[in-house]
């Protein structure tokens, strides 16, 4: 069984050319309700707490309020929710506080927690947050973000051995893409060496 030190440590031992999310170099900040994790390679804070169920979780938040919008929108964004949490395994999208933020996040169980599942956490919470964001139609916003992210996510699984085809399955499963939008994002990243033009082509 892992402790939150433990974990802290695996964050902050990382280095900018990590092919591995949970290798790159992160500043782990405890609040003590909870760890906020940063790196200068992700575009958003990811917030780590330890839950009393012994459970840890990591969470993404958006930043989109949806106590105060109008009741049309709000019903549009609760349905998206929902389908979204029935499309991704593994990770959960829900309100949060007392604005009722829109975040997603993954548990995990600490006796079972090991440095590998956290980095396929953070890669399911990044896939889960790109097919979120294609969802909720804030590609504009966070379009330039997430593809770099998600070339990193595919240069790190091909060059641990996995194939093309185990990508795009990987793709496909987690974040709910097409078979044809996997296989473009594969080919684009692998074959030019480059991010994408885009990800909502």
């Amino acid at each position: 069984m892992v402790d939150k030190s433990e974990i802290m440590e695996w964050f902050k031992n990382g280095s900018d050319d990590a092919k591995n999310l949970i290798d790159l170099k992160w500043n782990a900040v405890d609040t003590g309700n909870y760890v906020i994790l940063q790196s200068d390679k992700i575009p958003f804070a990811l917030f780590m707490s330890s839950n009393n169920d012994g459970t840890i979780s990591l969470i993404v938040r958006t930043g989109i309020e949806t106590a105060t919008i109008d009741n049309n929108e709000r019903l549009k964004i609760y349905r998206i929710l929902l389908i979204l949490n029935r499309r991704v395994e593994l990770v959960k999208f829900m309100l949060d506080g007392i604005n009722e933020e829109v975040v997603s996040r993954v548990d995990f169980t600490d006796q079972n927690l090991t440095k590998d599942v956290m980095n396929i956490g953070l890669n399911t919470i990044l896939s889960a947050f790109y097919l979120m964001v294609q969802a909720l139609n804030l590609q504009e916003e966070f379009n330039e973000q997430i593809i770099e992210r998600m070339a990193m996510l595919i240069k790190s699984m091909f060059e641990n051995g996995k194939s093309r085809d185990e990508i795009k399955e990987y793709l496909v499963k987690t974040t709910g893409i097409r078979d044809e939008d996997a296989e473009r994002l594969i080919s684009e990243v692998l074959d030019s060496n480059k991010p994408p033009s885009s990800m909502y082509q």
